[in-house]
């Protein structure tokens, strides 16, 4: 194999992305329910552009991490392998989930006005634990592959994707995985959920299978890539015109891969060739990705104004039915802003102050002899941030944006180059390799 400069590409890209889109949420109206630090003035048209890579740009990832694998396992046996995965990506997770996701989250919890508390977890490192069990769980089918390059499932692929067209059933397990672990959350809801694990186990093998292909993979997306991005973009405009960005998930899984094959079409056909660019950002964009929580909070913090108080609110994440619950009239997504009455013992009843969209209601919900109610809440409360009227406009706001990503890059890449890079045992902390 030789070295695919475009795969460099397109990683740099998949992280990129994430971090704009990280710094994209600060500014939309329901920031606060995935704990992001909230502007008082929203800038919902960003989402015009999120919500069209929202569908891809994890995907996307877990396929450049499967293809890295299967170049890492060239001159690797399966002991090196695991050593240097664990190096890559275990050692920053740890250190990552200890150190840096608790440092982004003093800070949100400062802007909020919210009492300190340390809480090691993964955070926006999330999918890295996810590769890693990939990477455990597939090696053995992985190294195989590689005993037995001529393998049936290969010779099968490569005789199927003579006609490039039939690329397009790869969508096949993701449309079975959807159909069969549809988050209600919506179909990019990838963060710790059981969604979000098989599909990228699905993403990763993909990868890997794509890489182990060869230039048969590269010429059938170089000749497919006008025709998949022609059919992305009127899906596209289909999700967001008829579904409001949320469409039946076959259709989502079909415009996800359609943009994923145009990204590696024109990828191949315009980005494989070396650069200085690309030699520095392939080794900053790790750790500048790890980092970057840490300066949108702190930009945010500098910049935003903050909020005047605080609510703590419960969500109902689900009803059962025929339960006392939907009998009350509680429904899924109802705020509940006074939690503290949710403990329900037997006969008591309780009146929930309930947030629904726009509409304030109060319902009384009476549980059954047990204190069974049916309702299912999120575990954790969410805060949401009451601000004071402004005369703030949407244009400010776009402002703020981007003034945002200004200094959450630059802090991200003047730590890269003064601590990252200088310091040497910072470095395998933050999955880069000493020289």
């Amino acid at each position: 194999m030789i070295r695919r400069y475009d795969v460099d590409w397109l990683r740099v890209l998949a992280l990129g992305l994430l971090i704009i889109y990280h710094i994209s949420v600060v500014f939309q109206p329901w920031a606060y329910y995935i704990y992001f630090i909230q502007s008082a003035q929203p800038v919902e048209a960003i989402w015009l552009v999120m919500g069209l890579i929202n569908i891809w740009r994890i995907p996307l990832l877990f396929i450049i991490s499967g293809m890295g694998v299967c170049f890492a396992m060239r001159r690797r046996n399966w002991k090196e392998l695991l050593k240097d995965r664990a190096k890559r990506i275990l050692l920053p997770l740890i250190f990552g989930s200890f150190f840096i996701v608790p440092i982004s989250g003093y800070l949100y919890q400062k802007f909020n006005n919210l009492d300190p508390m340390y809480f090691p977890n993964g955070g926006h490192l999330w999918f890295l634990g996810n590769i890693f069990i990939y990477v455990l769980i597939l090696s053995p089918i992985f190294f195989s592959f590689k005993r037995n390059p001529d393998n049936g499932l290969f010779r099968c692929f490569k005789w199927v994707l003579k006609f490039p067209a039939a690329l397009y059933l790869f969508t096949l397990p993701f449309i079975i995985e959807v159909v069969l672990v549809a988050p209600p959350q919506g179909f990019a809801s990838y963060a710790n959920t059981p969604h979000g694990f098989w599909l990228g186990l699905l993403a990763f093998f993909t990868g890997f299978i794509f890489i182990s292909l060869g230039e048969i993979f590269w010429r059938a997306v170089e000749s497919i890539k006008i025709i998949a991005l022609s059919i992305a973009i009127p899906l596209y405009l289909v999700r967001l015109l008829v579904f409001q960005l949320e469409g039946p998930f076959f259709l989502t899984v079909i415009e996800s891969w359609s943009w994923l094959f145009a990204i590696f079409g024109f990828g191949a056909t315009y980005l494989n060739k070396p650069s200085n660019t690309l030699s520095y950002l392939s080794k900053a964009v790790y750790p500048v990705y790890i980092l970057h929580m840490i300066f949108l909070n702190l930009s945010a913090s500098l910049i935003l104004t903050k909020p005047t108080s605080v609510d703590m609110v419960t969500y109902v994440i689900y009803v059962e039915a025929d339960s006392p619950a939907q009998e009350a009239g509680l429904i899924v997504g109802d705020h509940v802003s006074n939690p503290e009455v949710l403990k329900f013992a037997e006969n008591s009843s309780a009146v929930l102050n309930v947030t629904r969209k726009v509409t304030t209601l109060d319902i009384t919900l009476i549980p059954e002899g047990d204190g069974y109610t049916g309702a299912h809440f999120s575990p954790i409360p969410y805060f949401v941030p009451i601000f004071s009227p402004s005369d703030a406009t949407v244009f400010s706001g776009f402002l703020y944006f981007i003034l945002a990503n200004i200094l959450t890059l630059s802090g991200c890449f003047l730590a890269y180059e003064y601590f990252v890079k200088k310091i040497g045992w910072f470095r395998p902390l933050f999955g880069v390799k000493n020289t």
